[in-house]
């Protein structure tokens, strides 16, 4: 703690009840932390604080009063163990929504169980890579309480999104043309489309890190780092690979690749550009 200000520190008209009830019953305590008010380290302290204050009561020969807490980080510590209580739900209900969402607009099963496994790996990176950057690189205490649970919300959203407009495109191509010859047209396409719009989308993220709020900078970070890492390397790398890895089993139970052009025994899959030649 930096300090404390109480009563005998601040000196103010009794009858306007700032640091003591008019009714001399009651005093109000300043305590000022050393760091931020929103962060977690803030937040820990508090916790640690109201877990000893029973005892330092009854030091002072106070055993009877009654204490509570006010100000920025004990609002955030009120609703981080309130979030933390319900973290399984809340996440459970999230993944479900989105992995809902995908079997509607896929009209399967399969493949958007391991579409948002990838959102969700590219999640974890991301707030890896965050937390790697602010904690160890540049030295602070942790991420402001809300920053993950804001960029977890948006970067499974925009995946869910990235998946249905890549995959849907595949899907329309092995209409026609063998499975792993339809990820080879279709994926250059969608992933130019969806490299420009996760850059864009990135660019503009990183935009609030000119905002002087450590909160807006972490957020700003983790958004620019998880739509890059989304867009360039689960959606143009991950996404295909598993595709090809799982073939048509993919689309179960729909038969939207079950019922695509086979690929010729002992050749490989061909593409404009490309020549195919035996295995």
């Amino acid at each position: 703690m930096a300090g404390v200000l109480g009563p005998a520190d601040i000196k103010v008209r009794a009858d306007i009840g700032l640091v003591i009830a008019k009714t001399n019953d009651a005093a109000r305590l300043l305590v000022i932390l050393n760091d931020a008010p929103l962060g977690a380290t803030a937040v820990d302290t508090l916790t640690r604080l109201q877990e000893r204050l029973p005892d330092l009561l009854a030091q002072a020969n106070l055993s009877d009063a009654r204490t509570g807490f006010a100000g920025d980080t004990a609002i955030a510590a009120e609703i981080v163990g309130a979030t933390q209580d319900d973290l399984g739900r809340i996440a459970t209900a999230a993944l479900a929504v989105n992995l809902i969402l995908l079997i509607l607009f896929l009209r399967e099963l399969v493949a958007p169980v391991y579409l948002l496994g990838c959102s969700i790996l590219a999640l974890a990176a991301s707030l890896g890579l965050t937390t790697f950057f602010f904690q160890t690189v540049l030295g602070q205490d942790g991420l402001t309480f809300y920053v993950p649970f804001a960029a977890a919300v948006l970067l499974v959203a925009l995946g869910s999104d990235y998946n249905i407009f890549g995959v849907g495109h595949i899907w329309h191509a092995a209409r026609r043309l063998p499975l792993r010859e339809a990820i080879i047209v279709a994926v250059p396409q969608t992933t130019r489309a969806i490299t420009a719009a996760g850059v864009t989308l990135a660019v503009s993220f990183g935009m609030l890190a000119l905002v002087p709020l450590r909160p807006f900078r972490e957020l700003a970070f983790a958004m620019f780092v998880g739509i890059l890492l989304d867009a360039v390397v689960v959606r143009s790398l991950l996404v295909p690979t598993l595709l090809v890895l799982v073939g048509r089993r993919s689309s179960w139970p729909s038969r939207v690749l079950q019922d695509a052009p086979r690929e010729p025994a002992g050749q490989l899959p061909s593409a404009p550009g490309l020549v195919a030649g035996p295995r």
